[in-house]
């Protein structure tokens, strides 16, 4: 039996295929409203290290991550860091106060459309997001890594990964 392309194809589970585009790659542009009204652009970051938390405003890993961004704002954000959150659930919106009180107490964070931010991540629809997904982005405006939830090794000691991915990326130049 002589199998096509299209049959080989289908005999993959959905879950081989890359979930992230290239890395590096240029970040396209990101606008959206902050929880406390202001107006974001991630270009208007350029010239600094950003990294971009998708979540879920009821997603407990999501939760723990916006901790951990927002604590590396407070020590990392004077040289040149800077984190920001996009809930991509439905109903962020009435939720989004509540989650920035209580986890993302020191960076922007603001609804943005599930398939906005796909497009955003090169993210099919074919593939199951598992949250958070986190996007470094270098001084330049290039994706240079990106993380989901089914990184299960790199969310073990997320933390120390974090803080690899951002000393790398903040020892580089603009």
């Amino acid at each position: 039996m002589k199998l096509n392309r299209r049959d080989l194809l289908a005999l993959l589970p959905a879950a081989t295929f890359a979930q992230v585009g290239p890395q590096p790659r240029p970040a396209p542009e990101i606008r959206f409203v902050s929880h406390t009204g202001q107006q974001v652009r991630l270009s208007a970051h350029k010239g600094k290290v950003v990294v971009v938390e998708f979540l879920l405003t009821s997603c407990p890993s999501c939760m723990q991550a916006a901790k951990l961004l927002s604590k590396l704002q407070t020590e990392l954000g004077p040289k040149g860091f800077q984190a920001m959150g996009l809930a991509i659930n439905p109903g962020a919106g009435t939720q989004l106060a509540e989650f920035a009180k209580n986890y993302a107490t020191t960076f922007p964070i603001g609804v943005y459309p599930d398939p906005e931010a796909r497009k955003f991540m090169q993210v099919s629809y074919m593939n199951r997001l598992l949250m958070p997904q986190l996007v470094f982005v270098d001084r330049k405006g290039m994706i240079r890594d990106q993380k989901g939830g089914d990184d299960t090794a790199f969310f073990a000691n997320e933390e120390k990964n974090v803080r690899a991915i951002l000393g790398r990326l903040l020892a580089e130049r603009a």
